[in-house]
Order: structure tokens, then C-alpha cells, then sequence
């Protein structure tokens, strides 16, 4: 995201309802995010498309069989769009603290493996929890209790297995990796 909000404004035609949202976003920052996502959807859809949430906050886009996933962290924001199938992203910037609040969201079992010293991998495990839970799209899933990180090593770019556990419904889900500049990537397969 490079450009301020009123030139991401201007390259969308939005209706009146989703005008009304932009007007009230009060913090600049936010209202570039939630522009940026907007036009970048329009690029990959090659229109407008209005954004809309259901009951547990996941997004969907209205009128459409299309999944999305959306996510923002620094500098960029992302778009994860598939026909007919749940989805789930996640952008982190990397930050040096992460691992005081590790305990937060490693469950017992990755802590048996887990690199608390590795930062890369910490934001990898946090990144793929939050993929998975915009996946499941279930407000009441702990990352802690009900995503589990399958060990994995690398810190470039691969992929691993999660586990998700949704009512009693058990789920493995590939998650696919990559990290460049000070961020990493995750995303649902």
C-alpha cells in the first residue's frame, strides 16, 4: 500500500452503503487497509464487488460463489479469492516479541517442538493460526485449544500440516508458506 486513502478512493466505484462504511472509518491507516483490499479485490475480479460479513464475521462477497480471505499487517495487504471452497490468509511483519506471548497460542503439544528463539518460525505458527481460523470461519475456535501446528522446518517458503478441531469434527488442513522482506505469508490449500 503506497497510496494515501483518497487515491484508493478514487479508484473505486463504491455504492452508497459501502461509502457510508469508508466515511466511518475515523483512523487513516485503517481506512487505507480497508480501501486497499477493495481495489485490490476489483483487480481480481476485473469489477467492483461489494464485501459483505456474516454472523461469525467472515467475509463473503455478495452475490457470489467466491470465497475470500483478507489480510493486512505494515505495508501490504492481501486477497485470497477461490470458487466454492472456504479460504483462509494471513500477512504478519515480523516484530522481535513475539514470543513473550507465545504461551498465548502454542498449545502443549507445539511447545514440545516449537523454537521459541526462532522468531521467523513463531510468526509462521501465529500467522498459519490465523489462516486456519479465517478458514474454519467459527468466531468461538481457540488457536490455542483447537488449531494445531504440525511440526515443520524451513523458514523460506514450503508447506505443513495443521489440525483443526471444529465441533467433533476433525480437520487437516495444508497450509502454504512464504516469507520475504521482514513479513511472512500464509495461506489455505
Amino acid at each position: 500500500m503506497t497510496e494515501p486513502w483518497e487515491a484508493l478512493l478514487g479508484m473505486l466505484d463504491l455504492p452508497t452503503s459501502e461509502m457510508q462504511k469508508s466515511e466511518g472509518i475515523s483512523k487513516e491507516k485503517r481506512k487505507q487497509e480497508w480501501l486497499a483490499c477493495r481495489v485490490l479485490l476489483k483487480e481480481m475480479l476485473g469489477t467492483n464487488a461489494v464485501i459483505g460479513y456474516d454472523a461469525e464475521r467472515k467475509p463473503h462477497i455478495i452475490g457470489s460463489e467466491i470465497e475470500i480471505s483478507m489480510s493486512h499487517s505494515g505495508a501490504y495487504v492481501c486477497v485470497y479469492l477461490r470458487k466454492s471452497a472456504s479460504v483462509g490468509i494471513d500477512i504478519q511483519q515480523m516484530k522481535p516479541s513475539i514470543s513473550k506471548g507465545a504461551f498465548y497460542f502454542l498449545n502443549d503439544l507445539e511447545l514440545q517442538w516449537a523454537d521459541l528463539d526462532n522468531n521467523v518460525q513463531m510468526h509462521l505458527i501465529w500467522s498459519a493460526k490465523e489462516s486456519v481460523f479465517k478458514y474454519a470461519g467459527d468466531a468461538s475456535i481457540d488457536l490455542k485449544k483447537h488449531i494445531t501446528i504440525n511440526p515443520f522446518s524451513g523458514n523460506q517458503n514450503g508447506r505443513f500440516e495443521v489440525n483443526l478441531q471444529k465441533g467433533d469434527l476433525p480437520e487437516t488442513i495444508q497450509v502454504q508458506f512464504d516469507t520475504f522482506e521482514d513479513y511472512v505469508l500464509t495461506w489455505t490449500l
